[in-house]
């Protein structure tokens, strides 16, 4: 399934908005892995990023698919970079495509839902939360040697990511939770 098929579906089963693209990014970032997907996702700042995605998002929104709205939160004064979130709302072309990809692809929008459901259902819904059990999966996967959660922050260090213990323990019971480790 595309890139935009797989956002599109995020925001249909999220009721049409969702809020920040930290937030999306992890959540198909989940579904890449549980269905693999085949999206291709590098370690970023906020844990694995894909450009792919990043770029279906632009399009949805170029072909009005999407509206996006911005949300500032004024100037980091460490960096003096604005902060700003970017929420995302399906428009009613939007809403025909989607309903034409469920007809079209039934058994892969019937799978990407329930994995959504069963993300939703293990905690996914703080993006913070969810970043750092992106982060946390991204480092486990990437040793593929036993690592002890006690270790993760210390290779966490390595992607530029501060985790605290308390952190990685609550992201391990969520990837627990998923059936992942």
């Amino acid at each position: 399934m595309k890139a935009s098929e797989v956002f599109l579906l995020m925001l249909g089963e999220a009721g049409g908005t969702m809020r920040g693209k930290t937030l999306i990014q992890k959540r198909a970032y989940f579904l890449n892995v549980l269905l693999d997907l085949g999206l291709p996702y590098n370690p970023h700042y906020y844990g694995p990023y894909s450009p792919e995605l990043d770029n279906s998002i632009g399009k949805c929104k170029a072909l009005g698919l999407v509206e996006q709205k911005t949300v500032g939160f004024g100037v980091d004064e460490e960096t003096g970079f604005e902060k700003k979130r970017f929420d995302y709302t399906l428009t009613a072309d939007g809403q025909e495509v989607l309903d034409d990809l469920e007809r079209r692809k039934p058994d892969e929008c019937r799978k990407i839902k329930g994995c959504l459901e069963k993300l939703s259902q293990a905690g996914d819904e703080d993006y913070v939360s969810l970043s750092i059990a992106a982060k946390t999966y991204h480092i486990l996967k990437e040793n593929s040697t036993s690592i002890r959660p006690d270790e993760v922050a210390n290779e966490a260090k390595q992607f530029g990511w501060d985790i605290s213990q308390g952190s990685i323990d609550k992201a391990v019971g969520f990837l627990s939770e998923m059936g992942m480790i």
